[in-house]
């Protein structure tokens, strides 16, 4: 009886620790974020800069996951303004740690290059439009795709265009534009028929972008400007921004409002047109001006493409596991080109598609920067990637004392501009 029970009991606990090593291996999960049990899902991570998106991003991956049960996607919390910091710490600590997805743009780009892995085999890729992929392309290669762009040139007044009898798709000069101008300053109630804001992108990164954004050599004379082989005077494209900015220059309000009088002077139609982006979208609703208005690019030197940059994009960590930068490149397909996807791309996160045939915000300026993107008639923000650090500030000094008169020429102008980006260049 004794040897029965000895066994018995043996055999419970033999069947108990079997059972035991079965249940821990099958609720194991590896390091690569992958449950080895049958119903398993490959984890990946997402951290983006946005705070004001993070609610109603975090309802749509909740939706995502819901929709599919190979892929859990996690929203990580964000920090705002020491966002890139916060990556960076991360990275630097443990790259396979770090977010599978996360956001990143502008000159913040260059340090994380290391982190990023190529984008492959994605459907939202061969939907990008032409004027974007420099954004998320090096040496030829794509490492990000846009969540969104953003878009300037000059903001009109459709009731006072049509007062005046203007066609604004016949703006494609400054001589139309001139025109317009001087059509546009004998109408009663308006001040000026340009406004341009003094704050130092608005004042002088945003209008002199458009002087390199029409060269097609300005990667290789940016780098000549900024070893000091060629001045300003060298690039034909920007000694004819400048020639364009003499013309208009009477006709503008001389940088000296800020960009809440400025836009608020459009509203109330002292001014016909800003220099301005589809960013004062929220500030017109605010505002309720009592006319239609559009958008339209700067026509120097015969430009008839509006200046449209990335936001921000998504990047993929190329220390995430093979599986984890499939699964995240899937997500991102699902979010920017699916019906479901676009419909909250659109309609709730308000981003404009830097993507043809790809669903856009209602909004006026919204809908009609995606139209030029859609299109293919952009040029890019050169100032994202190629500007050097500190120009906003010295540029916009120069810019400020050419509407004050206290430049004589355009030779001054452009000895001036090369003497202070050649200083920041080396900095």
């Amino acid at each position: 009886m004794k040897k029965i029970l000895s066994l018995l009991i043996s055999t419970i606990l033999i069947a108990a620790l079997v059972t035991g090593c079965s249940s821990s291996n099958n609720s194991k999960t590896s390091q690569n974020g992958t449950s080895s049990g049958q119903n398993s899902k490959i984890t990946i991570t997402v951290m983006q800069s946005k705070t004001e998106i993070q609610s109603d991003l975090q309802t749509i991956i909740d939706d995502y996951n819901k929709s599919q049960d190979k892929v859990e996607v996690k929203l990580l919390g964000t920090s705002g303004d020491n966002f890139a910091t916060v990556l960076q710490s991360q990275f630097s600590a443990s790259p396979e740690k770090a977010p599978t997805i996360f956001t990143i743009a502008g000159p913040d780009t260059p340090k994380f290059q290391p982190y990023m892995a190529e984008i492959k085999n994605s459907k939202a890729a061969e939907m990008l439009a032409d004027g974007v992929k420099d954004d998320v392309t090096v040496d030829g290669k794509l490492y990000g795709l846009p969540s969104a762009v953003e878009g300037y040139g000059l903001i009109y007044n459709k009731n006072l265009f049509k007062e005046a009898n203007i066609d604004p798709a016949s703006i494609t000069s400054i001589d139309a534009l001139v025109n317009a101008c001087e059509k546009l300053s004998k109408l009663n109630g308006v001040v000026k028929p340009i406004a341009f804001a003094k704050e130092t992108y608005f004042s002088f990164i945003h209008p002199f972008n458009w002087a390199f954004a029409v060269d097609p050599n300005y990667k290789t004379d940016i780098e000549k400007l900024d070893k000091g082989q060629i001045t300003m005077k060298d690039i034909p494209s920007v000694v004819q921004w400048i020639k364009d900015m003499d013309r208009i220059k009477p006709y503008t309000n001389s940088a000296l409002d800020s960009y809440d009088d400025q836009v608020a002077g459009f509203a109330s139609g002292k001014y016909a047109m800003i220099h301005q982006g589809d960013w004062v979208q929220s500030v017109l609703d605010q505002d309720k001006p009592n006319f239609d208005y559009g958008i339209i690019p700067f026509p120097t030197g015969g430009n008839t493409k509006l200046a449209v940059g990335t936001a921000t994009a998504w990047r993929v960590n190329k220390y995430a596991t093979p599986e984890q930068q499939k699964a995240a490149i899937e997500f991102l397909d699902w979010l920017i080109t699916s019906d479901k996807g676009q419909e909250y791309s659109a309609d709730t996160l308000k981003f404009i598609p830097a993507y043809k045939g790809v669903k856009a915000p209602k909004a006026p300026l919204a809908a009609e920067v995606a139209q030029y993107v859609d299109k293919g008639q952009i040029i890019p923000w050169v100032y994202n990637n190629y500007f050097p650090n500190g120009i906003d500030v010295d540029g916009s000094n120069v810019i400020q004392k050419y509407y004050a008169g206290l430049i004589k020429n355009d030779d001054q102008f452009l000895s001036e501009l090369t003497n202070v980006w050649v200083q920041d260049a080396g900095k």
